[in-house]
């Protein structure tokens, strides 16, 4: 019990340090006329979950140091790696819809917070609308489709804690 909550930890912890759950930081945001460029990359990256055995000793090493220095095992850092990257990944092909096509303005979003996919849709019937009525309908559409994707964050950390407990009991640590 011990180990699931110090592993439910440090993935809350990894979490919260995270930028709409990147596993880089970047120095802009993307436009069309910039570029990011990635200026470091946190502890919980993802780049020990393939490790082997037979993998370098220096990266064997640094993935235990790394598990060492949070209280944990090889094994208990690995899986809190894995469903933090399945939660991620989760997000990221989230898609949410808000406003209505029918009358004309629609939003369509991932999970990310701010989103990565962003398509807003107006059509000629929303241009119809007029400017005000236009701007209102953008706006409770983007309201719409952000709450939607907050539904769809907060059901994929629930998966991301099932996979945790699961995995956990399989590993004998509950």
């Amino acid at each position: 019990m011990k180990t699931s909550a110090m592993i439910i930890a440090a993935c809350a912890a990894a979490l919260s340090q995270t930028h709409a759950f990147t596993t880089s930081r970047t120095s802009a945001i993307a436009r069309p006329q910039q570029t990011c460029s990635v200026v470091g990359l946190n502890m919980f990256s993802g780049g020990a979950l393939d490790v082997e055995e037979e993998e370098d000793d220096e990266k064997r090493a640094q993935i235990e140091q790394m598990a060492k220095a949070m209280g944990m095992t090889v094994e208990e850092y690995q899986l809190g790696m894995n469903a933090r990257l399945r939660m991620e990944d989760s997000i990221n092909d989230l898609r949410v819809v808000g406003g209505d096509a029918s009358t004309g303005v629609s939003v369509e979003r991932d999970g990310n917070m701010p989103p990565k996919h962003l398509v807003v849709t107006v059509t000629e019937e929303g241009k119809a609308m007029g400017k005000e009525k236009l701007e209102k309908s953008i706006v409770e559409a983007l309201k719409s489709a952000s709450e939607k994707s907050k539904v769809g964050r907060d059901e994929a950390q629930k998966d991301m804690m099932a996979y945790i407990s699961e995995s956990m009991k399989k590993m004998g640590a509950m």
